[in-house]
């Protein structure tokens, strides 16, 4: 299997003036279009002129510090080998590694196209190194097993991976310019010191990384004591008109004990619910907006502790009546039969609007439902995109809804990060951008729907759901219905810790395919609704009826656009 983004060749954006723009991109067009040909004649088995074509990109000028010519440099090496040109594929091979090729050695060894080169010593040495750079640059270097109280040194090589880890690839220092990192390190060194626990020290870790401000940017405590920390009750609470408010229950026999969806929190082991989320729970949250650090606080982590310690609650109804329950925290060992709700749900609403839920794009289970059920789709008034509770997951998944609402490519997200040149800090420079254009995602040409759409989002829409927003809104097809989402997406850079915990550090800073920010702010939606105390009492979805008017609106106008 070769490396195929050789064809995809992507524009920087650098401060020269329009004319060098200008050359640079017709440079690019030409390295594009003669690899794309180069990889048509590898495909119809002419290897040899297709190491020449090949073999003319990766010497022009323009190809000099690409991005992607370590990847041509491997596929032309792959080109030579089944040319039988050995030598010279060796010499690319190198300079492919040389280049900082990023494959891994087993995925080398397992494409085929490189089987005469395998018993090579130039082959073998050409590997060993990348091998040898691969594990110098791994994110397992600190990795250790789990034991209740880790050696100091542990504890600091644990604190010091995360700290310059983040320090050469964070995107966001500049949005906390009151921050001062360094400082901050050394703040926690005498903590992370005297930590008289594992649990102890993840904890103090992360606190330390909450001080990023970014949902993508997280310490994960060891599987050894997540029962400790993390375990919840089976019911799910939001900040709601400034009242922690229980917004569901999936355990049934919770009911019993009269706990129901709308009932306050009032305290939460005899301490004031926010006085306790703000001093327990938000200090150790990762969040880049107010309103994710909400719905982390209030939603996700509020109610965590040790499963094997019941939270105790103070409650109120609608009446002004209190009173007091202790409910069982869930572990991994824990009896309690859950209600669990599909990932994707499509029915149709009434007045023949369709409606598509999808709670996370960790598959194309969205995407098949839509298709399954495309003919009532296409025959309804308009369609209902529900991602309010999507956490993310993988892009593409959601770009493949999207297709279906074209004819056109679909402009995704464009993106940068870091570009670090140890030589230009030596010279007295600062890091600069590595700038990447918005990409495309193809139209569906099979399926596509013509009729008008609305999406629903809220500050749980996260991640991947957010590129799915941003993709959205960039079409113009229809309207966002809800709330600003999370506001955090990017591509993190994952690394174990020792213990066995593990964390991620954000890499990427992404925006609209025009440049417009939504990072550290949400993905904005034309039409504003919040959920209230009476809307979760009387079990009524104000977004979702404000979305079928909308919806309905816009198919009494005739208009598929939002603009």
């Amino acid at each position: 299997m070769r490396h195929r983004s050789i064809v995809t060749i992507c524009a920087l954006s650098i401060a020269f003036s329009s004319a060098v723009l200008a050359q640079e991109t017709r440079e690019q067009q030409f390295s594009g279009d003669w690899l794309e040909r180069a990889q048509k004649l590898y495909d119809k088995h002419n290897y040899a002129e297709a190491a020449r074509i090949a073999e003319r990109v990766v010497q022009d000028p323009a190809a000099r510090n690409s991005e992607w010519l370590a990847g041509a440099l491997y596929n032309l090496a792959c080109f030579q080998a089944m040319a039988g040109h050995k030598e010279q594929a060796l010499t690319s091979f190198a300079s492919a590694v040389d280049l900082g090729y990023d494959h891994t050695a087993a995925s080398i060894l397992a494409d085929n196209d490189l089987t005469s080169l395998h018993q090579e010593p130039a082959f073998l040495a050409s590997l060993d190194l990348l091998k040898k750079r691969k594990a110098r640059w791994s994110g397992d270097s600190l990795a250790s097993a789990y034991v209740p109280v880790l050696s100091e040194n542990e504890r600091i090589a644990g604190l010091s991976k995360f700290w310059s880890e983040a320090r050469f690839a964070f995107p966001f220092f500049d949005r906390i310019p009151d921050l001062n990192w360094d400082r901050l390190y050394l703040d926690y060194l005498p903590r992370v010191r005297t930590a008289t626990s594992t649990a102890d020290y993840y904890r103090l870790l992360m606190r330390f990384a909450a001080a990023l401000q970014d949902g993508h940017t997280n310490v994960y405590p060891p599987d050894a004591i997540a029962d400790d920390l993390g375990s919840r009750p089976a019911l799910r609470t939001a900040l709601v008109e400034n009242s922690v408010i229980i917004t569901s229950v999936a355990d049934p026999s919770l009911e019993l004990q009269y706990i129901r969806p709308g009932l306050r929190v009032l305290k939460i082991d005899g301490r004031e619910s926010r006085e306790y989320a703000q001093s327990e729970i938000t200090p150790y949250v990762s969040s880049s907006t107010p309103q994710d650090r909400d719905v982390r606080t209030y939603t996700y982590s509020l109610l965590s502790g040790p499963a094997s310690r019941p939270v105790r609650l103070l409650l109120e109804d609608e009446t002004g009546k209190t009173f007091e329950v202790s409910v069982p925290r869930i572990g991994s060992n824990s009896e309690v039969k859950v209600t669990k709700t599909p990932g994707a749900r499509f029915r149709l609403l009434p007045d023949n609007i369709a409606y598509l839920a999808v709670d996370e794009f960790e598959d194309d289970e969205g995407a098949k439902l839509l298709i399954q059920h495309f003919a009532e789709a296409q025959g309804s008034r308009g369609l209902i995109i529900d991602v309010r509770a999507n956490g993310g997951g993988s892009s593409d998944y959601g770009y493949q809804i999207l297709a279906m609402l074209t004819d056109k490519p679909l402009a995704t997200s464009r993106w940068r990060t870091l570009d670090y040149r140890p030589a230009f800090r030596a010279w007295g420079g600062a890091p600069a951008w590595f700038e990447s254009g918005a990409s495309s995602f193809p139209p569906d040409k099979i399926h596509q729907l013509k009729e008008p759409v609305v999406v629903l989002t809220s500050a749980r829409t996260f991640s991947a759901a957010e590129d799915f927003a941003v993709a959205f809104d960039a079409m113009h097809r229809g309207l966002i219905v809800g709330q600003a989402t999370g506001g955090s997406t990017g591509q993190p850079l994952f690394f174990k810790l020792p213990g066995g915990g593990s964390a991620r550090i954000c890499t990427k800073d992404d925006s609209y395919p025009d440049g417009m920010t939504f990072e550290g702010k949400g993905v904005m939606p034309q039409v504003v609704v919040k959920p209230t105390i009476a809307d979760i009492r009387t079990e009524r979805d104000a977004v979702l009826e404000t979305a079928v008017r909308t919806l309905t609106g816009l198919s009494a106008k005739g208009s598929s656009t939002s603009k």
